[in-house]
C-alpha cells in the first residue's frame, strides 16, 4: 500500500492505495492512535542507538503529517549515500521502532534476505515499525515504509504490545456482492504463510521459520512501491537541493507502472470501478456478481484484484507474485466468493463463484509480471519465466467454499531446481480473515 501526503483517496501521489481486511477491535479511549489508518508514530526510536541517521530519520519518519517532505540534504536514499551492494547492518541503520522487540525480529528475517532483495531497500529514507501501524504502507514523501507489526509478534507478550485496532477499511465491502481473496500455497495447497493473528489455542508463538515467508511476501510488495517510484537506475540522478518528494514527481516518466501501464494496459474497465469502491470505499452505481466479476478478471492481466485500484498496487501485486514463487515455490489462488449472508461465517461459507491457482501463469499476466519484474531487480528473467510460461493455471472448484478448495486441486508443480519442503501449515480459524488483507 502507498500514502502521500495524506490524502486517502484515488489519484497518483495524492492517494491512499488500500485493501479491504479484518482486525481486532480498538481499545476503548485508543481511538487516536491510529485515524483511518495513519498512525500516530509518538514513540519512535532508532533501532540502533548508535546509528548516525537516528534524528534525521526521525523527523523525516513523520514529515509527511506537516503536509513537508524529506530534505535530501538532511537524509538520502539508502542506494545513493551507499554504491554497491546492502549489507542487513545498512538496514538496520534507518530502522525505527517503537518496541525493540520489533527490530530483533525484523532484522532476523532481513539477515536471511538473498543479495538482491537487500538491495531493493536502497530507494529507501527509512524503515517504520510502530504499534500502531495498520495496514503497512509506503510513503513518496519520506521514501519510508510503514510495517504492520503484526507480521513481527513472536509470543503473547509482543502481541500485546500492539494496538489491537480494527482495519479501518474493513466495512468497505460491507454492502457488496463479493469478496476478493488471495493466498500463497505450495502446489498440492499447503500454505506457504502463517496467520498474523494471535490465538491463545493454535497460533500462541512464531518461530522465525513462521514469521518469515508472510515478512517476505510484505517486504516485497512495499519495497516494489519504492523501486516503482524511485527507479533504481534513477537513484544517481537525484537532485540533492530539494526534497525526495519532489524528487519522485520529477522522475514520473520513468515509474515503473507508467511503463506497464504503456506496454500492457489493463483493460477491464468495469473491475477498475469495483476496485475503488472494493478498497476505497468510493460510491459505485454498478454491481457485479462474484461469477461476473470473474469472468472479466481471468483474460486480463492482473495477478490480483487489487492491481485494479492503481497503477502502484498493480506493479506491487505482480511483483509480489513473482517473488514469492522464486523463494518459495509458491503459486497464486485468487478467488471472487459470494459475500457471506450472515456474520459469524466461516471460510467454508464463503462460496467460490470464480477462482483460480497458478494466476502468475496466465498468458496475460506473464508478460507483465515480466516487465515489472526485470525492472525492479534489474535482471534478465528470460530464464524463469519461461519455466512459468511451461506451468497451466487450475480453475479451482466452482462452488466450494475458499478453505475446502485450497486441497481440492493439485497443481503442476514448477520444476525448477529442488528445494527443501516447507513444514506443513494447517487451517486455523483466523487464516481465512488474513487472506482478505492486501498491504
Amino acid at each position: 500500500m502507498t500514502i502521500t501526503q495524506g490524502i486517502r483517496r484515488l489519484a497518483l501521489l495524492m492517494t491512499t492505495l488500500l485493501a479491504v481486511g479484518c482486525g481486532g477491535d480498538g481499545k476503548s479511549g485508543e481511538r487516536s492512535l491510529n485515524v483511518n489508518g495513519d498512525p500516530l508514530l509518538a514513540s519512535l526510536q532508532p533501532y540502533l542507538s548508535t546509528s548516525p541517521y537516528g534524528l534525521a530519520a526521525e523527523d523525516c519518519a513523520v514529515i509527511y503529517k506537516q503536509g513537508r517532505s524529506c530534505q535530501m540534504q538532511d537524509i538520502a536514499p539508502l542506494g545513493y549515500d551507499i554504491q554497491g551492494d546492502l549489507t542487513p547492518e545498512d538496514i538496520a541503520e534507518r530502522l525505527l521502532v517503537s518496541h525493540h522487540w520489533m527490530g530483533d525480529s525484523f532484522m532476523d528475517v532481513v539477515r536471511d534476505l538473498p543479495q538482491d532483495v537487500l538491495n531493493l531497500f536502497r530507494p529507501l529514507n527509512v524503515i517504520v515499525l510502530s504499534l500502531d501501524i495498520r495496514p503497512s504502507f509506503y510513503h513518496s514523501e519520506t521514501a519510508g515504509i510503514y510495517i504492520d507489526p503484526r507480521y513481527l509478534w513472536r509470543n503473547q507478550a509482543e502481541w500485546n504490545d500492539i494496538y489491537q485496532q480494527q482495519d479501518y477499511r474493513a466495512g468497505f465491502t460491507e454492502s457488496l456482492p463479493f469478496l476478493a481473496l488471495q493466498r500463497y500455497v505450495l502446489s498440492n495447497g499447503e500454505y506457504v504463510t502463517y496467520s498474523n493473528t494471535f490465538d491463545a489455542t493454535v497460533n500462541s508463538w512464531r518461530s522465525k521459520s513462521e514469521i518469515a515467508p508472510g515478512l517476505f511476501n510484505l517486504l516485497v510488495h512495499e519495497l516494489a512501491h519504492a523501486n516503482d517510484f524511485l527507479p533504481p537506475d534513477q537513484l544517481s540522478v537525484l537532485d540533492v537541493s530539494t526534497s525526495i518528494g519532489r524528487n519522485i514527481q520529477l522522475m514520473k516518466g520513468n515509474w515503473i507502472q507508467t511503463s506497464l501501464q504503456q506496454a500492457h494496459a489493463l483493460t477491464a474497465g468495469s473491475l477498475q470501478l469495483m476496485a475503488e469502491r472494493y478498497f476505497g470505499g468510493a460510491s459505485a452505481s454498478t454491481t457485479m456478481s462474484p461469477e461476473q466479476a470473474g469472468a472479466a478478471f481471468e483474460p486480463d492481466g492482473a495477478a490480483d484484484f487489487y492491481g485494479y485500484y492503481t497503477g502502484a498496487e498493480d506493479v506491487a501485486m505482480l511483483f509480489e507474485a513473482y517473488m514469492m514463487w522464486r523463494e518459495y515455490d509458491a503459486v497464486s489462488d485468487v478467488a471472487f466468493t459470494a459475500s457471506p449472508a450472515f456474520a459469524n461465517y466461516s471460510c467454508d461459507d464463503l462460496i467460490i463463484g470464480w477462482g483460480q491457482r497458478n494466476r502468475l501463469a496466465q498468458q496475460e499476466v506473464m508478460p507483465r509480471a515480466r516487465l515489472v519484474s526485470e525492472s525492479i531487480l534489474q535482471q534478465d528473467l528470460s530464464t524463469e519465466f519461461a519455466s512459468i510460461e511451461s506451468v497451466t493455471p487450475v480453475d479451482l472448484p466452482y462452488g466450494y467454499g475458499w478453505c475446502q478448495a485450497r486441497t481440492a486441486v493439485m497443481s503442476a508443480r514448477f520444476e525448477r531446481f529442488s528445494r527443501q519442503a516447507l513444514s506443513p501449515v494447517t487451517d486455523n480459524s483466523q487464516r481465512y480473515l488474513d487472506e482478505m488483507l492486501r498491504h
